[in-house]
């Protein structure tokens, strides 16, 4: 699924995943651009960043008000040491 650059996907192939997989992609272009994930380098073939799609806050467990589970973000131990 990976498209042209490294950790990209073309915003079309994302969207065409959701209809063959159980996977929901529905995110409009401009909540995807909200949260950093749509790279528009190339106007005419904009694509998913995966690595922002994935660390975004919308995609975290929410178990309360107070607090969600998210995935770990491995730059945060390496900023730590630097």
């Amino acid at each position: 699924m990976e498209g042209f650059k490294a950790g990209r996907v073309r915003l079309s192939q994302f969207y065409k995943k959701a209809l063959y997989s159980h996977w929901r992609f529905t995110e409009k272009a401009d909540y995807l651009r909200t949260l950093g994930a749509l790279d528009e380098s190339d106007p005419q073939s904009p694509q998913v960043i995966v690595s922002n799609y994935i660390m975004a806050r919308p995609n975290c467990l929410e178990s309360s008000n107070l607090y969600a589970i998210c995935c770990r973000n491995e730059c945060e131990d390496l900023m730590g040491h630097l």
